[in-house]
């Protein structure tokens, strides 16, 4: 039983959660003043206590000035026939603040330079205060946002990417009546778009690059970046380590996804890549490559299934469709308990620039060139383009070989530039 007085028992706070979002569960919180059987709660503090599901405790608290004098008694009763799991913790029964705290900081979109976030006020309360700073700051210390009046929502901006924030808010009552402080709740940036292009990875590190990612398709398994793969025929291609894709159970798939990329202002993108997976008995882990155009998109696969057996170092470029300002490349590993995928010296850039084309080492014959034009190169071509002298585009054909043959027998008989 609680014996409620004024300014020292008049308030009631407790922490609930709701474990899975399939099974959400929601409960109401009773008062009654006559006895404990379950007929005596006829009051209602709140007939919808349905926090969020997950990991999270949300914060509950109530005004129990109506019952001063009185000696109450509080009951938790579920309103849902789920009958999973809901958990409440720190029940409290305190003096009811002269500002009441809001409740139940939240954090909603995140880019690269914002975050919008929200909250619960307490009763009575329409003006808050927000500081934000770096993880472990001293709630009262940090950057103060700009004051939020009639609103429990704002956004955070001029962040820095790639960063880790937290924040806390708390309410303004006037007269320099404060309620304490709430929070903090964390969040972190997202990268900012590379724009500095031939973007080059080497995964020379022995812990995932800035600003790449695993996306689990199926399985548990991320990717590594190791030394040598399971049988110690594949090295890293260039410096001290590779991306490898490995894993003892069949079937597990996990997307090695890249920075956002910003292609808008780049002639014909293009990725390269080199890969190898070797066979243990046969057996040969697979790679797909994939994109998508913004953080949100659908992923999209371009090039071909790798699922053969590469037992040294491969090259592979690729055009890139539909450039955008947040285009996403993922290589996507599929286990099936072999040596290991294993992926070095990832670059986009464009297609045959001055930094990835080594001219001496492209050859074009015949020339002139009667019927079938031949083209070699010591990597692979993507594609091909031939351009009359008034600069307009007459031919292309897609490649994605070393070597190949260009049909030039519809041409009228003129000069050409190949592309």
């Amino acid at each position: 039983a609680v014996n409620v007085t004024a300014g020292v028992s008049d308030f009631l706070t407790f922490w609930a959660r709701s474990r899975d979002p399939l099974y959400p569960e929601t409960i109401s919180v009773k008062v009654s003043t006559t006895g404990t059987a379950a007929a005596n709660f006829t009051a209602t503090l709140d007939a919808n206590v349905a926090p969020a599901s997950g990991a999270n405790f949300f914060k509950y608290q109530y005004d129990l000035t109506a019952y001063v004098g009185q000696t109450i008694y509080i009951g938790f009763h579920s309103t849902t026939t789920d009958m999973f799991y809901f958990d409440l913790d720190d029940v409290e029964v305190t003096a009811l603040p002269s500002c009441l705290a809001p409740t139940n900081p939240i954090v909603g979109a995140v880019t690269e330079a914002t975050a919008a976030i929200s909250w619960t006020p307490g009763a009575g309360t329409s003006n808050f205060e927000v500081q934000y700073g770096a993880p472990g700051f001293t709630a009262g210390s940090g950057t103060a946002a700009p004051p939020v009046t009639g609103a429990t929502a704002t956004t955070l901006s001029g962040l820095t990417p790639n960063t880790a924030y937290e924040y806390y808010v708390r309410a303004n009552c006037g007269s320099g009546n404060f309620s304490a402080w709430v929070g903090p709740r964390a969040f972190t940036t997202s990268c900012a778009s590379v724009t500095a292009f031939p973007f080059t990875e080497s995964f020379d590190a022995a812990t995932i690059p800035s600003c790449w990612s695993n996306q689990t398709v199926s399985g548990t398994a991320n990717w590594a970046y190791v030394t040598a793969n399971g049988n110690s025929s594949i090295t890293p291609r260039t410096g001290a380590r590779m991306a490898e894709f490995r894993t003892t159970t069949t079937g597990n798939k996990t997307k090695l996804v890249s920075p956002p990329l910003d292609l808008t202002a780049v002639s014909s993108p293009q990725l390269s890549f080199y890969y190898a997976n070797v066979n243990w008995f046969g057996d040969i882990d697979e790679l797909r490559v994939y994109y998508k155009t913004s953080s949100n998109g659908a992923w999209t696969q371009i090039g071909a299934d790798y699922t053969t057996e590469h037992a040294a170092w491969t090259q592979v470029t690729l055009s890139l469709p539909n450039p955008s300002a947040t285009y996403y490349i993922a290589f996507e590993g599929t286990s099936n308990w072999a040596r290991g995928l294993n992926l070095d010296d990832v670059t986009v850039s464009s297609a045959l620039s001055a930094a990835t084309f080594d001219k001496g080492n492209f050859r074009a014959y015949p020339n002139p060139v009667k019927n079938m034009l031949n083209l070699a190169y010591d990597q692979t071509i993507s594609s091909v383009e031939i351009y009359n002298l008034l600069g307009q585009k007459v031919l292309s054909q897609n490649i994605n070989l070393s070597e190949a043959q260009v049909d030039m027998s519809n041409l009228s008989a003129g000069n050409y530039l190949v592309k």
